[in-house]
């Protein structure tokens, strides 16, 4: 990787980073994740990482197991050494929408649920919720089509 120091990628590497934990990832394993898509390089080594986020072995360690048990990054070796050379996959999209769909699905039941329960006094509230639910529907229905769409790619 190439000695990337200037405090706008920095920023940018944080920034990116904080936004992607938004998603449930810790701060360090964001932090990678938004490095990988700041770097120009394709691919990083272990090593590569340690030193740019200057933390120890362990932490970086830690954040790469979590990321590649998650499917969000892989790694491939060459002929030449041991080393392994880290990668971002286009899991995380599908790994987050298929979240955020479930999540969806779980509380569009609960509030179908709440909803019979309402008592006719306030037909408003009513009315207000199955907007709710009509639109959760569209969302819904989106993600899934942008879910197959990453699928087939």
């Amino acid at each position: 990787m190439k000695k990337v120091e200037s405090s706008r990628i920095r920023e940018q590497i944080d920034e990116t980073g904080r936004i992607i934990e938004k998603f449930g990832l810790s701060p360090m394993n964001g932090r990678i994740m938004a490095l990988f898509t700041v770097t120009d390089s394709p691919e990083l080594t272990f090593e590569e990482i340690v030193a740019f986020f200057d933390a120890s072995k362990s932490v970086i360690s830690n954040s790469l197991n979590y990321l590649l048990a998650h499917k969000l990054i892989d790694y491939k070796t060459y002929n030449t050494g041991r080393k392994r050379y880290f990668y971002l996959t286009d899991r995380f999209f599908v790994v987050y929408f298929t979240e955020v769909l479930s999540a969806m699905t779980e509380l569009r039941e609960e509030v179908y649920k709440t909803l019979s329960k309402r008592s006719p006094g306030h037909p408003e509230v009513s009315s207000r919720i199955l907007r709710w639910i009509e639109t959760a529907n569209l969302f819904e229905g989106n993600i899934s089509k942008a879910l197959e769409q990453l699928k087939k790619e």
